[in-house]
């Protein structure tokens, strides 16, 4: 799952640093290992940090405006805007401004690729998890996800409504 998330970010990095004068195109892989790094260090993080109604709030978004609203989201374009400064060598607007562009272009990318049935939540997020995503959402502890599990988030009153804003259409 993580490769099929960085050939997201190797293609459309590749695209906007094309389009973009502020960085040469002989960054670009600099510029993808940094943008990679710092998405999959910032969902890790929600992830760690229990922050899952956030995240899923996330993919749950249906816009770009809702996207960059959400605090993970902001916590990733504030880590790849530094990141780029640091070790590519971007000035601080070149920077935000790719950062601000290029991460809801990626989870824009992944959440369709989500909802279309291309990519699974589960492995996203056992891939950000070890491999634990079926613990982490296995309500009655039983080792399977199943209704009961969905019946059971539900009834604690927040994993249904974070679910719930993922598959909403």
């Amino acid at each position: 799952m993580m490769d099929q998330i960085q050939q997201i970010v190797n293609q459309l990095t590749e695209k906007e640093v094309g389009t973009n004068q502020g960085i040469d195109n002989n960054l670009v892989s600099n510029v993808a290992k940094e943008t990679g790094s710092s998405l999959m260090e910032g969902l890790q993080n929600a992830v760690s940090g229990g922050n899952m109604g956030e995240l899923m709030n996330m993919f749950g978004g249906s816009d770009t405006n809702s996207l960059t609203s959400n605090p993970i989201v902001k916590s990733i374009i504030e880590s790849l805007t530094s990141k780029l400064g640091a070790n590519v060598g971007l000035d601080a607007g070149t920077s935000g401004n790719f950062a601000s562009s290029i991460i809801p272009q990626i989870l824009n990318m992944i959440m369709g690729k989500a909802k279309s049935g291309d990519f699974n939540i589960t492995d996203i997020l056992g891939s950000l998890t070890g491999g634990n995503a079926t613990a982490m959402l296995d309500q009655n502890g039983d080792g399977k996800l199943g209704i009961d599990d969905a019946i059971a988030a539900v009834k604690k009153g927040n994993l249904g409504d974070i679910l719930g804003g993922f598959f909403k259409k």
